[in-house]
């Protein structure tokens, strides 16, 4: 089989899927901005046609194994990886399931005090709120939402667990954590890695939201507000209309060219904090916001939304397949590693003196809380993965159950009420939650890395920009991220790096 014939069948392929592809992205951009209702799954009919078509797969396969080496090579196996997840996740009855759900979960505006509201208000008054009963009724503020879609939540894991087990996986998690090169149990495995010092964190939390307010008891509607009274910092230092200008002036502190800084952003309720999207990288990037008032939280989110419009803006593969990262299986948790790697820039002393009248002991002492809230976020996101990955690795088990399990386990909370087990993020990103988690590991490991190799402060360095996008961002998905970590840090991806450093965060503090 000639590399002649390959490209013959390769490139009328990726060329069509390419303006399937953003046009689904465009349909996407328009449902969670509100200009439309209709959603992507007309587009995404069409492109579950031309992945089935009879043959295609085998063929792909077929001309991969020749070896061609090289670009040719690495386009086909991720014309492979695609194919594979269009006959598993595109599927008509998944397509129309989902777009229905989708669909209710954009449109839905929680009920607060007899009023409809922007998602944010509840969100901001479970993190700020003085007022238990408050933060309470703000963890709960989303119950109508999701209980409503509980049973066809359960039908779409029942029929993505099917599609995966025809292609020879035992599971749908199994099948998409394989394109990270993780098994189901390496994942559980780097969880645990990932909770060494977490029991001790939480004990200090609790310890210290109960002596600040006097309050019995730890719930979860009390580890946000806590979070908040630790930092300390009043959203009063960061208004909302300062936002934009101040993360695109903090990125560009690392040296980040001004031709990637240049994306379209856009303001709307969302189900979550911010959103990126590349339909055409790295001409075409996307950001969309919370319209609300500002905050280091807020500020945090665009941060990081910012993070993957730079990573989508600097990559220079000359094909659709090897430009679109974030749209192809395998880069989920290296696309949020580096989100979350730019929110050092706001959690950085010498960024947070840019804030004007910010008392230095507000910056000291947010800094001590902020070194800390890893493992925190590391609890939260071992309870909601582990979760998620229950309603597939085991459907018959009661989801309320494992919620109030994992809780007692991860946080010590005492008992309450569990939430719904449905989520926004379970309906239209399935397992993709653990990308979350491995991008905290990752980010560990990547600080260490430019600390080793760059050197200098966390911000400003304009060494660091440059640096992220030689080794990380060119290249696209020409490569599989998890041996690259190898490659360039000298060690093996894993929750090393993330432990030494909260094991010196606690015992600095």
């Amino acid at each position: 089989m000639s590399e002649r014939a390959a490209r013959a069948f390769l490139d009328p392929v990726e060329e069509r899927l390419a303006v399937l592809d953003r046009a689904i992205l465009l349909a996407e951009w328009r449902l969670v901005t509100g200009a439309s209702r209709r959603g992507s799954g007309p587009w995404q009919a069409r492109r579950h046609r031309l992945l089935n078509a009879p043959g295609l797969l085998e063929s792909t396969r077929a001309f991969r194994a020749a070896g061609y080496g090289g670009s040719l090579e690495r386009r086909l196996t991720l014309l492979e990886r695609t194919t594979l997840e269009t006959r598993i996740e595109q599927e008509p009855e998944i397509v129309r399931l989902r777009g229905r759900l989708q669909s209710r979960v954009a449109r839905y505006r929680p009920s607060w005090h007899g009023r409809r509201v922007s998602r944010i208000v509840p969100r901001t008054a479970l993190r700020t709120s003085p007022d238990r009963r408050e933060r309470r009724r703000a963890f709960y503020a989303e119950e109508p939402l999701y209980r409503a879609l509980e049973d066809d939540l359960r039908r779409l894991v029942a029929v993505r667990n099917g599609n995966a087990r025809e292609f020879g996986f035992r599971s749908y998690p199994e099948f998409r954590l394989s394109f990270d090169r993780l098994s189901v149990a390496q994942f559980e495995e780097l969880t645990e890695a990932a909770l060494r010092h977490v029991a001790v964190e939480m004990r200090r939390c609790r310890d210290a939201f109960q002596d600040r307010t006097g309050d019995r008891g730890w719930y979860p509607w009390d580890a946000p507000y806590e979070d908040h009274l630790a930092k300390g910092l009043s959203d009063a230092y960061f208004p909302g209309r300062e936002m934009l200008r101040a993360v695109v002036d903090g990125v560009r502190g690392w040296g980040v060219p001004a031709a990637t800084l240049r994306f379209r952003v856009t303001r709307h309720d969302l189900a979550s904090g911010g959103l990126c999207l590349a339909p055409d990288p790295p001409r075409d990037v996307r950001v969309v916001i919370h319209p609300g008032n500002g905050g280091w939280l807020e500020y945090s989110v665009l941060f990081h939304e910012v993070g993957h419009a730079v990573h989508s803006a600097s990559i220079r593969g000359r094909t659709h397949l090897l430009r679109w990262h974030e749209g192809v299986p395998g880069f989920g948790g290296f696309h949020e590693g580096i989100g979350e790697f730019f929110c050092l820039i706001p959690e950085s002393e010498a960024w947070l003196r840019t804030r004007r009248h910010l008392p230095p002991e507000a910056i000291r002492s947010f800094r001590r809380a902020a070194s800390r809230s890893p493992l925190t976020n590391v609890a939260f996101l071992a309870h909601w993965t582990g979760l998620e990955l229950g309603l597939y690795l085991r459907p018959n088990e009661d989801p309320a159950e494992r919620s109030r399990r994992l809780e007692r386990r991860i946080f010590g909370f005492d008992a309450h009420p569990a939430r719904s087990f449905a989520d926004s993020f379970f309906i239209e990103l399935p397992v993709y939650a653990t990308s979350y988690l491995i991008a905290t590991l990752l980010r560990a490991q990547l600080s260490r890395a430019v600390r080793d190799q760059v050197g200098g402060p966390v911000w400003p360095n304009r060494k660091i920009g440059p640096w992220l996008i030689d080794r990380w961002f060119r290249g696209g998905s020409s490569f599989d991220w998890l041996p690259r970590v190898r490659e360039v840090t000298g060690a093996p991806f894993g929750a090393a790096a993330f432990n030494e450093e909260m094991a010196r965060a606690l015992a600095r503090h």
